[in-house]
């Protein structure tokens, strides 16, 4: 147990540490740019779409995903404190410039579609996302802010997948605020949230 918290407390300076590097390093570089970010992004469509849409519901949208979002996202990837199929292996041959390109070209893009689904469970995950603050951090509709990840749109499968390996703990949660939130969800309240926010659009 005493490894596990001081390898988690290891991977958490490393990340943060990695954030302030880029945030300095954010002064000197060249802004984001989506016509380049959508050049770099061609081995992401075959997963990921041209469109910003996941080509199965394992894989998540990223069409409107807020830019820091993704570009945060990507780093955890090629830092391998966030770990998801070929992802470390695509982000690891990225520097901070091309993900910053890339999380350009896939926040500009239109959002993706509401999915409509059983009423009532829906009803139950809008109830369940007031009663847990989500919009404090995720914004009023979900759809995300800042380095937050927008929810809206989003497929169900892959939420479920991601707020059960958050509350597991086997998808890192840096500030412990996602873990925190998900500790005391039932699979039943996860997939009804997951419903609701892919409701939305």
């Amino acid at each position: 147990m005493k490894l596990v918290l001081k390898t988690k407390a290891i991977l958490e300076v490393a990340f943060f540490t990695s954030f302030a590097l880029i945030g300095c390093a954010e002064s000197f570089a060249a802004p984001p740019d989506a016509v380049a970010g959508k050049a770099k992004a061609q081995t992401c469509f075959a997963c990921h779409g041209e469109n910003g849409i996941g080509i199965s519901p394992d894989i998540p949208n990223l069409a409107a995903q807020p830019a820091l979002s993704i570009t945060y996202q990507l780093i955890q990837f090629r830092g391998q404190q966030r770990k998801g199929g070929a992802m470390e292996a695509l982000a690891a041959g990225l520097n901070d410039q091309d993900m910053r390109d890339i999380a350009a070209y896939y926040a500009a893009l239109p959002p993706p579609p509401a999915k409509f689904g059983n009423a009532d469970m829906i009803a139950k995950g809008q109830q369940i996302s007031n009663v847990q603050y989500c919009n404090s951090c995720h914004g009023a509709q979900l759809q995300g802010q800042k380095h937050i990840a927008r929810l809206a749109g989003q497929s169900p499968e892959y939420l479920v997948t991601q707020l059960k390996n958050i509350r597991s703990g086997s998808r890192v949660d840096m500030d412990g605020t996602m873990g925190s939130a998900a500790r005391g969800l039932s699979d039943e309240d996860i997939e009804a949230i997951a419903a609701y926010a892919a409701s939305l659009k």
